[in-house]
Order: structure tokens, then sequence, then C-alpha cells
């Protein structure tokens, strides 16, 4: 049953995720079946050892649970038969590792005593004890299959971290803390499966949201039970609140706030996960990665809804259906080419504004958006990633070398054959211009080697012409239009909404180290711009800040009637891009609303389902939207 829900306790990560992954718990009986083990596959043995049988002694770690007390099914059928054992022989391992970790009667030395040993048995092979046959199992797996016990070793990092009880202090701490708690199953699993390592950022996208769904779903527990709290502790602060208040029953507003917050990005990195399933080759993991990110998104939604702290938040039984069915859909539209690897271009997320005006496009201009979409995903990725500054630059400038070479003679044949075959051929058949790929990675390059902070006029307007303009001028072409009239349309419509994004995100912009409110505005404000590059969070509690953001709203507005008046000519083919107009429009008009006060800038307006498709519908049937 793909839709289980979780049991506290569980670690998560797609297709192991203690929400979707079927798996079974550590065997009371481990030690008899441990006494000689074997595991068949493709018709040969995967392993046959034996260790000592010896009965659990004091202080030895016991299984908490048997596989038939649980209640979801030991294993998913839409992983290959062949394949199976040796997820349950990693989850097996992984089970009895947090069990470890997790035991409130044992203190934490022996804890860190336990897992050491564990991973001894694991490395070496070689065990005396029958509770290390988890251990075991796993190393006759990973000698049978080739696959790297890296994985699993890295998870023992995240568990002797719970085995010590630390919390995470700020949300770059909770990332790393899912580094290891959770991304390896996704990697384990990739590489299990035989696929490329290109899918492993969508996977350590997914693993972690869902790692962080599970934090929020079980935060009172957490802390009541185990002392921790996984979400971070300046979030409490930044709310006016404490972590203690999760001891209560009902949530706090600042509780709500920092949930809300952490939904916001669990949000941003299903959004990114979104890309998995079309980078996976194997049908069957491709289906799994898709159902469980629409369970996820769901359990997202819920969540929002619900109260963790009064009573466990699940998705229910309907949801689950649906998001099974909706996510089997979508892992069949997403599959790979025969014989060629995954492509770059991926769907736009259902969530995002701009899905309903992309998805209604023609086939081959709704690939040619994907193709493009997922070209700005890919830089914008490297642009907000962790790796160092000049790891960054390394991994933009690769880009612009495959750009220029979908433009060369001599190499476009080859990268025709590869990722980008989809980009080549929207290049192709919309004549799509070279420069603006390469203004859309100077403008990741601007982050980069910025970050940018209070820029004057004349930069901003740069950014925005890089990294909104470019994608607009492509777009444009793609949606049928080349001409003049067009591209000035494009312009003054990628400003607006880039400035949106600015008022939108001003709180996460900050938390990053960047303030994209210009600096002229902050002057008129009566606040030294030298405040938003020493301080980019504090700026947000100035005062007189709000007047820069209702500033900046009001040059917004003037752009979005401005790109009206530009629409020229037969608009018909631009429909997409007027009801993007449109709908960013609508969240412009709601952040006005909504005001600017800190408490408040995490607060993101959002659209409904119903309104982006009736906006969408709306605009395709001829109805021009003018602010």
């Amino acid at each position: 049953m793909l839709g289980a829900q979780p049991r506290p306790g569980d670690r998560p990560g797609f297709c192991l995720s203690r929400r979707v992954i079927i798996a079974k718990r550590a065997s009371p009986k481990a030690g008899n079946l441990a006494n000689c083990f074997a595991i068949v596959v493709r018709g040969y043995p995967m392993a046959d050892f034996r260790t000592v049988q010896n009965p659990a002694q004091p202080g030895e770690p016991t299984a908490r649970k048997a596989a038939s007390e649980e209640n979801f099914p030991v294993a998913s059928r839409l992983i290959p038969a062949r394949y199976r054992p040796h997820v349950l022989a990693f989850y097996g391992f992984v089970r009895l590792a947090d069990d470890i970790a997790d035991d409130p009667h044992v203190e934490p030395d022996m804890k860190i005593a336990q897992l050491d040993a564990l991973e001894r048995a694991l490395v070496s092979g070689v065990g005396n004890r029958a509770w290390l046959a988890p251990a075991l199992q796993l190393k006759a797996s990973l000698t049978a299959t080739g696959v790297s016990g890296l994985h699993a070793r890295q998870m023992l990092q995240a568990f002797r971290r719970d085995a010590q009880g630390s919390h995470c202090r700020q949300w770059a701490d909770l990332l790393l803390y899912c580094r290891y708690s959770a991304n390896p199953v996704g990697r384990f699993l990739l590489e299990l499966h035989g696929e490329s390592m290109v899918a492993a950022p969508a996977a350590d996208a997914l693993c972690t949201a869902l790692q962080i769904l599970n934090h929020i779903q079980d935060c009172r527990e957490d802390w009541v039970e185990l002392g921790r709290c996984y979400l971070p502790l300046a979030w409490f602060e930044d709310a006016g609140g404490t972590v203690e208040q999760l001891v209560e029953k009902a949530a706090t507003p600042a509780v709500r706030t920092v949930i809300n917050r952490s939904l916001d990005r669990v949000d941003e990195l299903l959004a990114k996960a979104a890309l998995l399933p079309g980078q996976v080759g194997n049908t069957g993991l491709r289906l799994e990665a898709a159902i469980i990110i629409r369970l996820a998104m769901a359990l997202s939604r819920r969540l929002r809804r619900r109260d963790p702290l009064a009573d466990r938040v699940e998705v229910g039984l309907w949801a689950r259906l649906g998001a099974v069915l909706s996510g089997v859909g979508r892992g069949i539209a997403q599959r790979p080419r025969r014989g060629q690897p995954p492509s770059l271009a991926q769907p736009v997320e259902e969530g995002s504004t701009f899905y309903w005006p992309l998805r209604l496009l023609a086939a081959e201009r709704r690939r040619a958006m994907f193709a493009i979409y997922g070209f700005c995903r890919a830089v914008d990725d490297i642009a907000d990633g962790t790796a160092t500054p000049e790891a960054k630059r390394v991994g933009l400038a690769d880009w612009r070398r495959r750009v220029d070479a979908l433009y060369s003679p001599a190499t476009a044949e080859v990268e025709r054959r590869g990722p980008l075959r989809d980009l080549a051929d929207a290049i192709d058949r919309f004549d799509l211009p070279q420069a603006e790929f390469h203004a859309v990675i100077d403008g990741m390059m601007m982050d980069v080697d910025g970050p940018v902070c209070a820029p004057e006029p004349e930069e901003l307007i740069l950014y925005c012409r890089r990294v909104a303009g470019a994608v607009g001028l492509l777009s444009v072409r793609v949606f049928g239009r080349s001409d003049p009239g067009a591209d000035a349309f494009a312009l003054a419509l990628g400003d607006s909404l880039q400035l949106t994004n600015i008022l939108r995100d001003l709180g996460e912009d900050a938390r990053e180290g960047r303030c994209y409110m210009p600096a002229d505005l902050i002057r008129q404000a009566g606040i030294d711009p030298a405040l938003a590059r020493t301080d980019p969070v504090g700026i947000l509690s100035h005062p007189q800040f709000h007047q820069a953001c209702t500033a900046l709203a009001a040059r917004a507005e003037s752009r979005f009637h401005e790109a009206g008046r530009l629409l020229t000519g037969d608009t018909r083919p631009l429909w997409p891009a007027l009801a993007m107009m449109r709908l960013y429009y609508r969240i412009l008009l709601r952040l006005c609303r909504r005001g600017w006060a800190p408490g408040l800038l995490d607060q993101r307006p959002k659209l409904s389902k119903l309104e982006k498709i009736r906006v969408a519908l709306g605009s395709l049937l001829g109805r021009v939207p003018r602010p």
C-alpha cells in the first residue's frame, strides 16, 4: 500500500521513506535468521554467512517491532523483484541503527559504541553477535551488487548525532543533517538500479523534503520524548517564541509561523524533486518516485491546514489514492526515451504559477518551454546551492560551454544525443538566440559573485534583464512572436515578474544573505543601504523599511501597466505570457494587502488551482488581461 502512513521513529527517504516506502523493521527473530542467511538474486545466492547465535544480552540493542506488526506491506511491488532483497537489507540496517539512536533507555556513549560496532561489522563482514545480523546482511548485499557502502555509513553519522541529542540552529544545519540522515537513501536506490547520478540532486531534494515533513509531523513527540528539535531554533526566536512551546497541545502563533516557514522550504524542495521521474530510466523506480512526490505535496498541504501538535497529521485515504493515480500518470508521461539518457527538459511543477499557462500549450511548444525551464532550473540550482563560490563558477562555466556546443556545427550533433536534445530541438525550431542563454548564466553569476545586496538601480535593471528578461525573450519566440513589439513586451513583463518575486521572497532572500531592494528606494525611506549589505535580515525590521517595499510595489505595478500598453499586433500567440501577467499581478495585489510588517514577510500569497486554471483558460480563449 503506497499510501501507508509513517510511524514515529521511522527514517525517510524516497523508496525507503517512512511515508511511502515499504520496508520492514529488524525482526526479533534476527538471531535465528543470522544463523544461516541467504538471499537469492537472479537464481544465484546473494550471500551465505554465519554468526554466533547468542541471545541478546543486557545493554545490547533489540528490535522493537516485527515485520508482521507493520501496518503496511514489507516491499513495494513497484520495485523490481530482483532488487527487493537488497532494498530490505539496506532498510534492515538503517532500521536497527535508527532504533539504537532513538532508544530512550540507553546512554549516549553506549549508543555510539553500538553504532560503531554496526559499522565495523558492515565494513568487515564479521560479527559474533546476533544483533549484528542486519550489518552482515547488508555487507553481503553490497558485495553481490557492487553498490557502495558509503550510503549506509553516511547515515550512521546522522544517527550518531541523534544519539548525542544535538539541535539544528539554522536552516543550513537542518540541510546538513538531511544530507546524512535522508539523502543517502535516494543515492543508494539510484546506484542499485543502475541509474545515472545526474538524478542525484533531484533525489536529494526529495529525500530532504520527506525528512523535514517527518520532523514537522513529529515535532512535539521529538521534543517531549527525546528532547530533540530538528526545526531551526533561530526561527522560533525570529517568530517571537521559544522551542519549549512545542510541549503545548496546540501550536502557538510562533510555532505555526515556524511550521509554515518550513513548509515553504519543503515546497521549494519538492519543486526541484519534480525533475526526478524524468531522470530515472527504471519504470518501477520512476513511478515510485512520482507517487512519493505527489504524496509529499499532499502531506505538505495538509500540514498547512492542520495542527501537528494537536494530533498526528496524515494524508487521508482519498488524497492518497489521488496522489497514487496522479503519480502514476506523471511517471508514465515523464518516461525517458528508450536508449537515451534523461532529458534536461522537465515539466513545471503543478503548484507553480506558470504550470497551467504552459500545460495548455501545443505539444512542441510545451516541450520547448520545459527545455528552457530545465535549463533555468539547472543553473539556478548551481547559484543557490551549498557549493563554494569557485565550484559554482566552474559549474556555470560548464553550462556556458554546453550552450555554446549546441550552436557549434562541430559539437551540436553530439549534444543532440544527450540530455540537451530537447533544448537543441527548441533552439532550431524556434530560432532561440544564443545570447539570451548567456544572459541567464550571467545573471546567476551575479548572485555567485555578489551576493546582490541593495543594488543601485542600474545594477538591478541589469540583473532583471538577465534573469527574467532573457527568459521572456526566449519564451515569446516559442509562443510564436519574434518581432520588436513582442520583445519590448517580454522585457517589461520580465521586469514586473522579477520585481514581484523580490517582494514575495524578501525574508527568504535575506536569510540567504541577499537583499534585492534597490538602494535608491532604501535611501528614500531614510535608511542607509549599508545596513542591507551588512545585515540583510536586520533591515527587514527597520521601522521605515515598509516604505521601500511600497515604493517597489508601485514600480512593479507600473511595469505591469507598461507591459499591457506594449501589447500590439496579434496577441493570440502570447496568451501564455498574458496569463502569467494576470496571475502575477494578482500576487502583487495580495502582497500589498498583506503588508510589509516583519512578521508577515514569510506569509506568501497563494493562488488556488481553480483560479490558475480559470485565468489560463480565459487567456487562451482571447481575454486580454490588462492590469
